[in-house]
């Protein structure tokens, strides 16, 4: 499926952004990043009154069941185009990129859905004119499940050019360590069997592939499938593991609950620098999913990320948080991530690497 943009697209919605904003009725404050270090994971901590404003749905709101919600009938003002018949485009009205899409079913279909062939044939029609219209790169993410850190029921990804939080992100170290390893890049012959990576330092489970060649809709939907299967994989496994361990009786190796990155007591206290003063999560405080994961996407790479929880007492991440790009509403949930860790906490919401000492 080939899905074409008016060629005014994304100028003009680059410019109904900004009348917007003047006019009070969407919200964008740029800000400066703070970029910090921990335990070899880069994080930049931009705050900002859009994430303040942002409301999120509770995991049983009946939004998220298709009753309601601001995509079943969306404001023409926000709405920048219709990219076939199935899904529009809207501004987003609480952003921290400009211009901030969001891409979503016309009709409603659950956020916990996979993408289909029609969604990504939307998406990067989206993408694809940002690209090829002078644009910076663009990027796509799909929170998908609450667990995923979606905010909203209604299935949709937002698009946006590709942040640059003065770091490279894990997923572009991962291609190319593993390609410095190999001795050679993927060739186009081989891009629907390319290597799939992790990146050998990142805590938390997490699948990435290049992409070369033509990128087009079934391509991408080939290589999501199979980092899917991936993300699939690892969730059966980490819940084979949890059973096997609650029939021993143990948590883990010698008392450490790597499926926690707790130990074996109800609370654990580490500071961020690994100093005594602070608690991270607590075994089971939240159920865990096994079917969310995050979706990131450039015109060079896919990367999946399995994930069991969407946060702690408001303080989590969607797909870019994971990528180590986090918005928040404030410095109490700035200093809410020391408190939990930081790297831990996101073991804590995705999965823990058991190939890693």
């Amino acid at each position: 499926m080939d899905i074409q943009l008016p060629p005014e697209f994304p100028q003009s919605a680059v410019d109904q952004f900004d009348l917007l904003r003047e006019q009070g009725l969407l919200f964008y404050f740029p800000t400066d990043g703070e970029v910090v270090q921990h335990n070899g994971f880069n994080f930049e901590f931009k705050t900002s009154p859009s994430i303040a404003r942002k409301p999120i749905l509770a995991a049983d709101a009946p939004e998220r069941r298709g009753k309601g919600g601001p995509f079943v009938d969306p404001d023409p003002a926000f709405v920048v185009a219709r990219p076939g018949p199935d899904h529009v485009v809207e501004l987003s009205m609480h952003a921290m990129i400009r211009p901030h899409y969001v891409l979503h079913t016309r009709l409603f279909a659950p956020q916990t859905d996979d993408l289909d062939a029609g969604d990504w044939a939307a998406t990067w029609a989206v993408m694809a004119a940002i690209r090829d219209r002078g644009h910076q790169p663009p990027m796509m993410i799909y929170n998908c499940g609450y667990e995923g850190g979606a905010s909203q029921g209604h299935k949709h990804v937002q698009v946006f050019t590709e942040p640059d939080p003065g770091f490279t992100l894990f997923p572009v170290e991962a291609l190319a360590l593993a390609e410095k390893a190999s001795g050679n890049k993927t060739t186009t012959a081989s891009r629907e069997n390319a290597p799939i990576v992790q990146h050998p330092t990142v805590p938390f489970q997490h699948f990435v592939q290049r992409l070369t060649g033509p990128i087009t809709p079934d391509y991408i939907l080939a290589v999501y499938q199979r980092l899917l299967a991936e993300v699939r994989r690892a969730h059966k496994e980490h819940v084979e593991r949890k059973l096997v361990q609650a029939t021993n009786g143990t948590n883990g190796t010698n008392g450490t609950n790597r499926a926690n990155g707790t130990n074996g007591n109800k609370t654990h206290k580490k500071s961020a620098s690994g100093t005594p003063g602070h608690s991270t999560p607590a075994l089971d405080d939240l159920p865990e999913s096994a079917t969310a994961n995050n979706v990131i996407m450039t015109p060079e790479w896919m990367c999946m990320i399995p994930r069991r929880r969407g946060g702690k007492d408001g303080t989590g991440a969607g797909s870019l948080g994971m990528l180590g790009m986090l918005w928040l509403k404030n410095a109490k949930e700035r200093a809410h991530w020391e408190e939990l860790g930081m790297t831990e906490h996101y073991v804590w919401m995705g999965l823990p690497r058991y190939d890693l000492k």
